[in-house]
C-alpha cells in the first residue's frame, strides 16, 4: 500500500517534532510552545489542505485524545503541559485511531522506564523489604533518618517527551 503525500509529509514533521523535543526535554526537562504550537498548527493546516473540513475535524479530535490518555492514566500527576501540549500536537497529525495507539505505546514505555530505574538504583529492593517494616517502626524511622532532608535528590527519571517521542516513532514505524 502506498502513503500518500499527507501521511508521507506528516510522518515527517512528526519525526522532527519528536526529535526536537526529545533533544530539548532531555536537556531543559522542557518543551517549548513554540515548538508544540507550530506543530499543532501545521497539524491543523495539513489536515485541511489535504482533507478538508473532515480532516480538521479528525485533527482536533487526535488532538484532544492524545493528551487525555496521558492526563487520565497518570491522574494529572507526573506530566507536565509541555508534555500534554506535545501529545496534542502529534495527536493531530495521527487522528484519533493512531493517537490512542501512540499515547498508549509512550504510556507503557514510560511505564517500563518507571520500574526499570528503582532497579537500577536498588531503591525496588528497599522499597519491597519497607513494606515488610511496618510492624517494626524504630526500624523504618532509622532508614527514614539516614538520608539528610538537604540532600540533593537522585531520582532518576526519564523526561516523559522522550516517551511520547518514542512511542510516536514506533507508531510510525508500525
Amino acid at each position: 500500500m502506498h502513503a500518500t503525500t499527507m501521511e508521507v509529509l506528516s510522518a515527517i514533521l512528526i519525526a522532527v517534532v519528536v526529535g526536537i523535543a526529545i533533544v530539548t526535554d532531555v536537556r531543559s526537562r522542557r518543551i517549548p510552545n513554540s515548538l508544540t504550537f507550530s506543530a499543532l498548527a501545521a497539524a491543523l493546516v495539513i489536515r485541511f489542505a489535504f482533507q478538508g473540513w473532515a480532516g480538521l475535524g479528525l485533527a482536533v479530535l487526535g488532538a484532544t485524545i492524545a493528551p487525555l490518555i496521558l492526563f487520565v492514566l497518570h491522574f494529572g500527576r507526573g506530566i507536565g503541559m509541555g508534555d500534554l501540549k506535545l501529545a496534542a500536537a502529534v495527536g493531530a497529525f495521527f487522528g484519533p485511531a493512531a493517537a490512542v495507539i501512540a499515547m498508549l505505546a509512550s504510556a507503557n514505555l514510560r511505564g517500563g522506564v518507571a520500574k526499570a530505574l528503582p532497579m537500577q538504583r536498588g531503591q525496588l529492593l528497599w522499597d519491597f523489604f519497607g513494606l515488610f517494616l511496618v510492624g517494626v517502626p524504630f526500624l523504618k524511622r532509622k532508614l527514614a533518618t539516614e538520608t539528610p532532608a538537604d540532600a540533593p535528590s537522585q531520582v532518576m527519571t526519564m523526561p516523559y517527551g522522550v516517551a511520547i517521542g518514542i512511542g510516536s516513532l514506533a507508531t510510525l514505524a508500525g
